[in-house]
Order: structure tokens, then sequence, then C-alpha cells
């Protein structure tokens, strides 16, 4: 069956996404158990996991993900930005969880086993753009580091910064003989972009991965554009070399003017055309 492609939004849901991720196995990255939320389902992935994450599928900017673990005998929920709650009762911690997201369908996730950089959540996060001619360029990377006790790692939702990338890995793995690389982390993101090819045509595309302290790469988010917006590069604007900024930006008013000059001359010939029919 096709993955479902939303027609008003034109983009895929995080659950969609993740079956479709599932579906291609893309090489060199790690996907984490993702379920849709249910009792049930909630239940067994507290078994199996010490730390899920739950988000509406159809969310952007880090809003409404919470996290859920259970210590000894009591579940622990933190919603982004708000105080802990904690329970004993798992029929009661659920039904609240079931209360704030109401009607909205929602997924579970399991909490990828990431390292953490100065006692705080990170991603790196690499951005692509279509050219005219089809081809993805890989514009660049850098580190979205959370703010102080966030769940999350959006700079705008938890205060948070970023970083070079390069400088960030440096310092959690001084050790060069670990197996993550910049040249791994575009090669996955251009074979990420070169599967969504397949199933629609998207211009900007930015991706959020998670680190295991083996230096391994797990896919957190897939966000394309859309009716309702695109992947913002103006988190690279924060870096201390603007290069990869500047690049993005110059490289998208070429594409828009070549654009606007391709619709001018078919307008043109068009009028032509009309000039040249007989009354």
């Amino acid at each position: 069956m096709s993955p479902f492609l939303d027609p008003n939004r034109e983009f895929f849901n995080k659950w969609e996404m993740y079956k479709l991720l599932f579906r291609h196995s893309i090489k060199n990255i790690q996907i984490p158990d993702t379920q849709l939320f249910s009792k049930e389902s909630l239940s067994s992935m507290l078994i199996e996991y010490p730390l899920l994450y739950i988000k509406p599928i159809a969310s952007w900017g880090g809003k409404d993900i919470s996290t859920i673990q259970q210590n000894d005998n009591s579940f622990v929920w933190t919603i982004q930005g708000r105080e802990a709650v904690v329970t004993h009762d798992f029929n009661k911690i659920y039904h609240q969880i079931d209360q704030f997201y109401q009607e909205k369908s929602t997924i579970i996730q399991r909490g990828i086993p990431t390292v953490r950089f100065n006692d705080h959540v990170f991603d790196i996060r690499s951005h692509l753009y279509k050219e005219m001619d089809g081809s993805w360029v890989y514009a660049g990377d850098l580190v979205r580091i959370g703010g102080t006790g966030s769940i999350v790692s959006n700079v705008e939702i938890s205060n948070g910064s970023v970083r070079p990338t390069d400088e960030v890995i440096s310092m959690i793995f001084p050790d060069q003989n670990q197996p993550f690389s910049t040249e791994t982390l575009k090669n996955v993101s251009l074979e990420i972009c070169h599967m969504l090819d397949q199933y629609h045509y998207f211009t900007e595309v930015g991706l959020d991965f998670g680190l295991d302290h083996r230096g391994n790469l797990w896919i957190i988010e897939v966000n394309t554009d859309d009716t309702e917006g695109r992947p913002d590069p103006y988190l690279f604007s924060l870096l201390p070399d603007q290069g990869s900024f500047e690049k993005i930006i110059h490289q998208k008013a070429k594409i828009y003017e070549k654009w606007m000059s391709n619709v001018m001359d078919s307008f043109e010939a068009y009028l032509a055309e009309k000039g040249n029919e007989p009354d």
C-alpha cells in the first residue's frame, strides 16, 4: 500500500514518514521503534524501553511533545515546558495523556539512546534543497542544543542554541576511531531525499538525527516543505561561520529567479501564440 500523502498540506505526517523509512531500509541509520498511541501500545512499549516520546503526527517545532518513563513503580510524564507528572497508577497516567492529546492522532516512539552534550539534549540538523533540474544540494549541517531541562532540541521552543557539527562531535567523541562522519550524514540525507522523490515533488528538506554512544546515527524527524511552510535555514545564520547560510539564501534566490524567468518565457510564448491565431 502506498504511503498516504495529506492532500491539503501535501506532506507525510510522522506516522506515514516512519512507515516510509522502515519500508526502504535506509543504510547507515537506525530507525526508532514507533507505534500509534493506544493504551495497549503504551503499556507494551513501557515494558520494553526505558524512555518513550509521544508526538502528534502533524505537529512541528517541538509543539506538544512529551516523554514518559517508568521508574520502579512510578510513571513520570513530562510535557515540554511543564513540570513532570508522577503517579503509581498506569490507568491514571494513560487517561491524562489521552485527555491532553484529545482527538489528535499521536505516535509513541522509543527514546533514542543518545549521548548528551554538557547534559543537554541535542540533535544534528542537515538541510537540503532542490535545484531547478531536480537534483538535491546538500547545503550543510549543524547541531541544535536544547535549553536547560528541555526534552527537545528545538531551539525556539527550548531557548536552545546551535553549534558547528564538527566542533560538538569532536568534544563528545575525542577518539577519531568512532564511526560517525559528516560524509555519512550527507550520504544518508541525500538517500532519504531521493527516496522521497519517488512519492512527491518536495523542494526543501531538513533532517534531524540523534547519535548514540557508539556514534551511530538515529533518524528523529524528516521535515519537508508543504503548504504551511518549509524547513527554515535561519538556524545557519546563528553559526559563527555564515558560509552555509549565505550559500542557501544565494542559491534559493537564483532558483527563484530561474523559476520566474521560466514563467515569464511561458507567458510570452502564450501571448505570441494567441497573437498569431486567426480572428
